[in-house]
Formats: C-alpha cells, structure tokens, sequence
C-alpha cells in the first residue's frame, strides 16, 4: 500500500477519534471519556502520523506538565539551563504551549502535515497567557555540553478540568507528542484530583514519566517523597506498554536567585538529578523513538474497543428503538391475521369448485349418463341448500385488506410516537424521533406504507389466481387421472343403483326413493373429497398472505422505520459508520507502524 494511502488513514483515524470526543463532550454522561479520546486523536497525529510519513527520530520532545501553581516554570528553566519560562504566580497563567528549542535540532523542527493538530505556531513572541490555539517556539542559548542538546523542551498549559475545551486540549497536543513527561507536584496540591488523574492517563498510555516535587521544605523532601511513591505512585494503573518505574527528585523551596541561576553551583544540587533522571529514560533517540511510537500503537491497540465504548449507550437506545418498532410490526401482523385472514374466505376457489365439478362430468356421449344422475340429485341439492340458508346464518362482511392495513399502519405510528415521546427525556435519540415525528415522519412513512401496499396487492393477485388455478391445470395436464375421477365418479354413482336395486328386487314404490338418495350421497362424498383439496389451496394461500406481507409490507416499513434515526447524515449514521471504521484503521495501521526496539549500545 502507498505512503500517502498510510497518511490517509491516519488522518482519518485522527478525525474520527476526534468526532467522538466531540461527541462526548455534548452528553454529559459521557464526558469522562473525553481525555481519553482527545489523547488518543492527539497520539494517533503526533505519534502515529510521524512514523508514517517517515519522519527522523531527532529532536525528542521532554513535555513539562502540573497543575496550576505547581512550579512548572522553575522546572522549565532548569531543564534549559536558563530562564527562558514565563513565571508568574497567578494560577492558570500559562494557556498555550511553547517549546523552546537548542541550538543542535533548530533546523530539524518538524515539518509534516497534522503536527500539533488544531494548534498554529506563532510567528513572533507572545506572552504565555495568550489564550488562543496557538503555541510557539523559542530558541536556547547556546550552551556548551547541554546535556539536553536533542531534546526540545515544552513548557505546557496547566491542567484544570477535563471538561475544557480551551487550553486543556492544547497540554494533550504536547503530551501526546512527548517522548518523556516531567510531571511537577507541589506539596500543597500533589493529590489533587485532576492532576492525579492526568497522571494515571500519561501511565495508561505508556509515556515515560519522571515526577518533579516542589516547594516543601528541604527538611520535608524525604518524607513527602515517600508519601507521594506510597499514596500517589503506588495506585497508578498497569501501563499499556513497558516503562521503567518512574523516580522522584524533588526540588524544595529554595531562593529566588538560586531560581533564575539554574547554572549556578547552587542550583546543580538539584537540577542534576532532575537531568539525569531524563538521560536514563532516554539512552538514545532511537530506543527512545521506538519506545514512544510502540507504546502508542499498543496503547491504540488495547485500547481500541474502550475508546470506542462511548457509543455503546447510544447504539444501545437505537437497539431499543429497533425493538419498539419490531414490536410495533408484531402488532400489525397480528392485526392482520386477526380482523382479515381469520374472516377472509377467498371467493376466487368458489368458483374453482365449481370448475372442478364441471370438469369431473363425463363428456360426449357420457353426458347423457351425468345429467340423467344430475336430475336424481335434484331433490337432495334442493333439501339442503333450503336447510343450509334456514340454519346458517348469513356471512358477515369482512374488512378489506387494505383497510385493514392502513388501520392497523396508523396503530403502529401512534404507539411508537406515544412510546417516543414517554422516553424523550431518557436520551436525546428519542428526543430526535419525537421532534422528526413532529416534522412529518408519519407522512412519510405512510407515503411508504400506501407505496409497498400497491406492490403487495398486485403480488397478492398473482399468488391467489396462481393457487387457485393448480388444481384445474393439474387436472387438464393429466387426462387419466381426470378420466380416471370421472369414470370412478360415475362407477361409483351405478353400483350404488345397482345395490339398491338388488336388495329390494321386490321393491315397493317408495323404495325408489333410495335411488336419489344415494346417488346424492356418492356425490356429497365426492364433493366432500374435492372441497378439502380446494380448502388445502384457501390454507396456503393465507400462510403465504403472511408470508407476503412480512415479506412486501410489514418488513419493509419495519425497516424504514427502524434506518430512519441512523439515516440523512444524523450523528447515529456517523456513529455507526466510526464503530466500524476505527477498529479497522487501528488493525491496518498496527502492523505498518510497529518497530523492533534498537538495541542499546555497551557504555
């Protein structure tokens, strides 16, 4: 596959990721994924996209991170050996990132698309409480034997809340891109929740953190430090990747002189160990490298399907509105069969009754034998159609089918619009169907009930013509079994005779009688035999009326229905369409991306 192919994913991977943090952050129940996911976007561009585009491993990039007046800015200076750091003492001075640059990488600054994400560099110096999605770059001075000559230092926004949407996303921007995070704590507020959480999502995603505390008293430096490996460390989560322990140097409250002179003899005693700490995470840019793109990829990997279970709640309601109208199609089937199948008697195999009787008749000749036997059952087919309208009452009428239908169409609107508007305040799909109910959906789905209603009555002719002719068909296709039913009829029709004449060969006037009577009675049987076979066409067709209205009517209302909140660009399609996509990207892109770790060199 193409480089600019692997870019294109990961630009799309990089999107949608964002879409759900967007997503999540305009439901409150979901907000709490937002880290996760911004984090995960900010990876997917900084860390992801780098390694896909080829880019060098030079300059590594050390993110300095903590809450509001935790010292950040002295750490800062420390690392670049200068005050380079906008120190203030207002809490949240510092709202956009600037990354200050030595002279040994200033001409390898990164260069490919998607670097930093929203974020846009700044063409001349600003203060650090420019509140804008900006951030922008400082150049060291130039230092003999720095030992951070390849890395670039970032000097990060502090963290507040997750819920913001302003310079919070703009520290993830520079975490995301880090190789190592310093993360400074100061004895006043180093378990404050949000910091603390932050710190378990830099561990969660596998970054190499090294923990700064600051402002204590000297003498206290031992004691809180402990205190803050038990308490603080000693819960952190199980990392996605391999990381080494993260260590601890404090730098305590010291003076003010000794802050801006991170060179000066006093201040080695703790800038030191700050520096070698960052040194022994990193031996070189390319273990380095490998380490944070491979932990970023196991990190998208793992945890591909939790990023993704932020849409579970509303793909869940969509299921639920997937029932109702399942329900709702239940409903109308039953319907169906009740107030029209139970009462239908399809008139058409009347008259292939009657088709079959005339064509059992025997012809030519015979027909003389038929009519003389007809004149016989006259009496009888006289006796019972009176005793048949004396006892039977009349047929009631019967709805018609498409009646029936509409009916049972306009039940099936009004109960899921009932229904919608009863979960409206649950969740916002609802509200969405209720409002798109309003809006005309029941239009609308009527224009498409009224539509499959005409193509299901044309099918229907079809079937019921189709059924009630097999039989005469079957019967002309094959003269011996019809001359065979004929001559049987018939044959039958004579022994009868024949009998009673033999046992009353003496008969008296009234035992003539006899004779009509049972050529009736052959002839009920026969027709007894003949009606069951068309009453077996009358069953089929009913279970295939079911069949055809599932198939033509009902089923694809339901669907309709069942499409319409996930259809027209809504966010469900969207959400459905990033369920699918994600997991995909993340599967194609692992094996690309993924590096053997570089051994280390001796000495």
């Amino acid at each position: 596959m193409e480089p600019q192919t692997h870019r294109e994913q990961t630009r799309q991977l990089a999107e949608d990721l964002g879409w759900l943090e967007d997503h999540c952050r305009k439901n409150p129940d979901l907000s709490v994924h937002t880290a996760h996911l911004r984090l995960a976007a900010a990876l997917t561009r900084n860390v992801i996209g780098p390694a896909v585009d080829g880019q060098p491993t030079k300059p590594l990039y050390v993110a300095v991170v903590g809450g509001a007046g935790a010292g950040k800015s002295t750490v800062v200076n420390f690392l670049a050996g200068a005050v380079v750091a906008d120190a203030n003492p207002q809490a949240g001075y510092t709202r956009h990132p600037s990354a200050f640059v030595p002279q040994a990488v200033r001409n390898a600054w990164p260069s490919y698309l998607g670097f930093l994400g929203p974020l846009h560099r700044l063409a001349e110096d600003k203060p650090a409480h420019l509140d804008e999605d900006v951030y922008q770059v400082k150049p060291l001075p130039i230092q003999e034997n720095n030992p951070l000559d390849e890395f670039v230092i970032w000097d990060c926004p502090d963290m507040t809340t997750w819920a913001s949407e302003h310079y919070v996303s703009r520290l993830m921007e520079v975490v995301a891109l880090a190789d190592v995070v310093v993360y400074v704590a100061s004895d006043e507020r180093y378990n404050d929740e949000v910091p603390t959480q932050f710190l378990h999502l830099l561990v969660k995603t596998g970054k190499a953190v090294v923990c700064c505390l600051t402002k204590m008293r000297e003498a206290d430096a031992p004691a809180m430090t402990e205190h803050f490996r038990a308490e603080i460390l000693g819960k952190l989560p199980m990392p996605t990747g391999e990381i080494p322990p993260i260590p601890v140097v404090s730098i305590p409250n010291i003076p003010l002189v000794v802050r801006n002179t991170p060179l000066s003899p006093e201040a080695a005693q703790y800038r030191i160990p700050l520096l070698n700490q960052i040194l022994a995470l990193c031996p070189n840019a390319d273990v380095t490298r490998t380490r944070t793109l491979n932990n970023a990829v196991l990190y998208l990997e793992s945890a591909g399907e939790g990023l993704l279970n932020v849409a579970r709640r509303d793909l869940s309601e969509y299921d639920n509105w997937r029932l109702l109208v399942n329900r709702g199609q239940e409903e109308f089937e039953d319907r169906y069969r009740q107030e029209y199948l139970a009462g239908e008697a399809f008139r058409r195999f009347d008259k292939t009754r009657e088709q079959v009787m005339a064509m059992i008749e025997l012809p030519g000749p015979g027909r003389i034998i038929s009519s003389t036997l007809s004149i016989l059952r006259m009496p009888y087919d006289y006796a019972r159609e009176f005793v048949g309208k004396t006892l039977t009452r009349p047929p009631s009428s019967n709805l018609s089918e498409s009646a029936v239908c509409a009916a049972g169409m306009s039940a099936w609107l009004d109960m899921i619009q009932a229904e919608s508007l009863r979960r409206s305040a649950t969740h916002p799909l609802w509200k969405q169907i209720t409002h798109g109910i309003d809006a005309g959906l029941k239009t609308k789905a009527m224009d498409i009930f009224h539509q499959h209603l005409r193509e299901l009555e044309l099918k229907e002719a079809d079937d019921l013509d189709q059924v009630a002719r097999s039989v005469p068909e079957k019967l002309t296709q094959n003269p011996l079994l019809l001359n065979a039913i004929r001559v049987g009829a018939v044959s039958l029709d004579l022994i009868t005779v024949g009998a009673i004449v033999w046992y009353t060969w003496v008969p008296s006037w009234y035992h003539f009688l006899l004779i009509p009577l049972g050529v009736s009675l052959t002839r009920h049987g026969l027709e007894a035999v003949i009606g069951a076979t068309i009453n077996a066409g009358r069953n089929r067709v009913r279970a295939k009326r079911e069949a055809l209205l599932r198939e033509h009517l009902s089923g694809p209302v339901a669907q309709w229905l069942g499409d319409w909140p996930s259809s027209g660009g809504s966010a469900l399609e969207k959400l459905q369409l990033i369920l699918h996509r994600v997991p995909e990207l993340i599967r194609t892109l692992t094996p690309i991306i993924r590096k053997p770790s570089p051994t280390i060199p001796a000495g």
